[in-house]
């Protein structure tokens, strides 16, 4: 099943994407929280009362262990559908496996090769983030890497989740959906693109039918 999550705290477009019903959740990162405010769990609750019924991820800035464990159970405590993203580095993936103990669902965040997803998973993370737009400034092709991580989790019958993440054009959702994905997150401006970008020939078939109609003077009644 296809899962769209748009990667934005801003909530005029949120609201735009809930009124479409495009979303069925929301991503955010401490660089996107910086552009609607400081008071980052004021945000998130904002968030949440706008999509109730979808998770929401919020990501911890500590830097350690036992901050990246502080600042999580913060971000848990907004609501019922929080997942809290942690970044997929050493001391990231020692939270991870203490918070799964704690029952907080969490993403691991910014990944960028099979191998880290994978000790992620083990760690007990409910989702994993591949930057697979960015995967090519260390040497690999995003699509593969997710294609990898893809089929070790089925035959390892791995139950995490892969969100594709660093997503920058609108043919990358098809892509990364194609090469394994269970869900995409989207900046506001990759969904607006996707329909602005090829906009322009789009209306000329809608004018080409709406002359047509009107010189037959056809219509609806």
């Amino acid at each position: 099943m296809m899962r769209l999550l748009a990667d934005t705290a801003n909530i005029k477009e949120l609201e735009i994407l809930k009124k479409r019903k495009l979303i069925d959740g929301v991503t955010t990162n401490p660089s996107i929280i910086s552009r609607e405010g400081k008071d980052a769990l004021k945000i998130l609750d904002a968030i949440c009362r706008l999509l109730p019924d979808m998770e929401v991820f919020g990501q911890v800035v500590g830097e350690t262990t036992e901050d990246m464990i502080e600042d999580a159970k913060r971000i848990n405590s907004v609501g019922p559908h929080m997942v809290v993203k942690i970044p997929a580095d050493f001391c990231g993936v020692e939270a991870i496996a203490k918070l799964k103990d704690l029952k907080i669902r969490t993403c691991a965040t910014a990944v960028l090769t099979a191998a880290e997803a994978l000790l992620c998973a083990q760690a007990g993370a409910s989702y994993v983030a591949p930057y697979t737009g960015q995967n090519d400034i260390i040497g690999f092709r995003g699509t593969d890497t997710l294609t990898q991580i893809s089929r070790v989790y089925q035959q390892l019958n791995i139950e995490t989740k892969i969100l594709a993440a660093s997503i920058e054009k609108p043919q990358e959702t098809v892509d990364y959906f194609l090469a394994g994905a269970d869900c995409l997150t989207l900046p506001y401006s990759v969904f607006e693109a996707s329909f602005t970008a090829p906009g322009s020939l789009t209306q000329k078939y809608v004018d080409n039918f709406r002359n047509d109609w009107d010189k037959a003077g056809c219509f609806i009644k």
